[in-house]
């Protein structure tokens, strides 16, 4: 079977923003991403944002919606074109552009904040987009973002459970070899020249308990059987980095 499949973005591009659809379970994360990230940035408004992996646009009309200076590029074109209509057809102003991750097509320190979300995971060279995004950043700028370790546990959860087995996830969206450690990440952004990390567990199974997991058998990632109104799972920010985390650091100089 072939792992990290990035095919399924471009194949799946229409579905970015259909309620009931795997992708769209995105704009439930960013409830919480940018709720922990207000401790941070606490306003918007004004701030240059560029969103690395952008996909159909969930998180830039996000921050579009509070005023931000967005940008987004994706290496799936028609992810890209999804993002482009959707943004025309809510008038909201944002600069969508395909390209990639490890070779950005913007002037250094042009941005105030770089958003990286599911997406290092997928990268060919995940330490490039680091230097990448340090590169862009004006100094104080924030680098915000999420992936998934490299542990026997995300190896059961994401892969074994979610993808081989209920077939929750797309089977081969990810290879369990590209998760990264967060002391690997933590190295590679303090040689890039970051510093004031934090780096916290982004818990979508609520500590692998019993409970949860068995809700996830049941009933998918939605919580949701037949003819029932969707229940999205609970997310908590907490110290279980175990299988996916969540982080900031900032452009010291």
């Amino acid at each position: 079977m072939k792992r990290n499949n990035l095919e399924y973005y471009d194949l799946n591009a229409d579905k970015w923003w259909k309620e009931d659809e795997t992708l769209y379970l995105s704009n439930h994360l960013n409830k919480s991403r940018f709720e922990f990230f207000s401790n941070y940035v606490p306003d918007w408004k004004g701030l240059r944002v560029l969103d690395i992996g952008c996909g159909g646009g969930l998180a830039c009309e996000y921050v579009a919606n509070l005023n931000a200076d967005v940008s987004g590029i994706d290496l799936s074109w028609n992810s890209i074109k999804t993002a482009q209509e959707h943004a025309k057809i809510n008038n909201l102003k944002i600069d969508y552009q395909r390209g990639i991750a490890e070779n950005l097509p913007y002037q250094e320190n042009s941005f105030n904040v770089v958003l990286c979300f599911d997406v290092l995971e997928h990268v060919d060279d995940w330490e490039k987009v680091i230097f990448e995004a340090y590169r862009v950043l004006k100094k104080d700028g924030f680098f915000l973002f999420d992936t998934i370790n490299r542990s026997f546990k995300s190896k059961f959860i994401m892969l074994w459970l979610l993808e081989d087995t209920l077939k929750h996830l797309p089977s081969g969206l990810h290879d369990w070899k590209k998760f990264i450690k967060p002391q690997e990440i933590e190295e590679v952004m303090e040689m890039a020249g970051f510093g004031d990390f934090e780096i916290k567990g982004f818990d979508l199974t609520g500590g692998t308990n019993f409970k949860t997991l068995k809700n996830v058998l049941l009933k998918g990632l939605n919580n949701q059987s037949k003819g029932e109104k969707t229940e999205l799972f609970e997310i908590k920010i907490n110290n279980d980095t175990s299988v996916c985390y969540i982080g900031k650091g900032v452009k010291l100089s």
